[in-house]
């Protein structure tokens, strides 16, 4: 399905960091960053050249061969990001492996929800960050694009997937949006900030 979605595109996303990471990760000393669901690669670029050592990956081959393109075009640090296909279901990151886990709208169905998600937080490593951010129920009354809702989480079942870090927060941020006529909205995110 992923494959299909970037393949009727030359683009799909920005190319831009998201903000919550930019906003939560400027500030965090360089060390090794887990980027899950890291689409045509520009949440991974933005860490590389601040001086993570990244590894991204997604479940699209076509998203990935984006990101290795764009990664080469940029003429990027070598090493410094390794842009991989991987399955969340079948693939298991390093226990404690990464001083940042960042999930930038990783929405799943909800049989793997539990399995992926869980392997995402046992990623972070002591002293390390978990960053989610998801769509928030909240946009259900709008007309903005969003996942169907059955992927949608509250911010107490977003939580408990960072039961046993030793701090914790879940908010929702608004953020400027185009809804489907093209018109200005605003959005609202479900952010997931945990410390282990």
């Amino acid at each position: 399905m992923w494959d299909e979605k970037y393949g009727a595109s030359e683009q799909l996303w920005s190319g831009r960091v998201n903000p919550v990471l930019e906003t939560e990760a400027a500030a965090l000393p360089a060390g090794h960053a887990l980027d899950a669901g890291c689409g045509e690669g520009g949440d991974a670029m933005w860490l590389a050249e601040r001086g993570w050592n990244v590894t991204a990956i997604d479940a699209s081959t076509v998203a990935v061969n984006r990101a290795t393109v764009e990664w080469k075009r940029r003429g990027m640090r070598a090493g410094a990001a390794v842009f991989t296909q991987r399955d969340l279901t079948e693939w298991s990151p390093p226990v404690r492996g990464f001083g940042l886990v960042s999930a930038q709208y990783l929405h799943v169905l909800p049989e793997v929800r539990d399995v992926i998600y869980q392997r995402l937080a046992d990623a972070v490593e002591p002293g390390g960050l978990l960053l989610m951010v998801l769509h928030d129920r909240a946009d259900l009354a709008t007309d903005i694009a969003r996942p169907p809702e059955f992927s949608l989480l509250d911010a107490d079942a977003l939580r408990a997937y960072a039961d046993g870090f030793t701090s914790v927060s879940v908010e929702t941020r608004p953020r400027d949006a185009l809804d489907r006529a093209g018109q200005p909205a605003v959005a609202h995110d479900l952010v997931l900030l945990a410390r282990r």
